[in-house]
């Protein structure tokens, strides 16, 4: 079964990374958003099985969009990631007061994306190697 995940993030050099790490990543299919507020309506209009934001988005930050998603009840049960390389002292904290399912910091390595993305949409873990 072909899982879809959303990804939003607005500088198109992460986008491209990102999209080509997972492309790598059988029985998953991306759709990417350059602004938080593409990536809400979305949702909106058809929920996807995972998200996966950048913090600092146009329109709408990940963080409301986090907020906006996790605190409704019709929306709370998507699985949620937040990527960021904010280095905020206290952004985790902030990401999981957000209700975010996990965070991971910018940059990161394809292969570590891919893992993490694995257990949000559920994927069963790659083959070492």
């Amino acid at each position: 079964m072909t899982r879809r995940i959303y990804v939003a993030d607005d500088d198109p050099r992460i986008s491209d990374l990102i999209r080509a790490s997972l492309a790598r990543m059988e029985d998953l299919e991306a759709t990417f958003f350059d602004n938080g507020l593409e990536l809400l309506q979305a949702v909106q209009e058809s929920p996807p099985d995972a998200i996966l934001s950048d913090i600092i988005l146009p329109r709408l930050d990940g963080l409301a969009v986090a907020r906006l998603l996790k605190f409704d009840e019709q929306y709370q049960g998507i699985p949620l990631m937040v990527v960021s390389s904010v280095i905020d002292a206290d952004i985790e904290e902030q990401v999981r007061q957000a209700g975010a399912d996990g965070f991971l910091r910018k940059p990161f390595r394809p292969q570590e994306l891919r893992d993490r993305v694995r257990e949000l949409v559920g994927l069963p873990a790659s083959a070492p190697g």
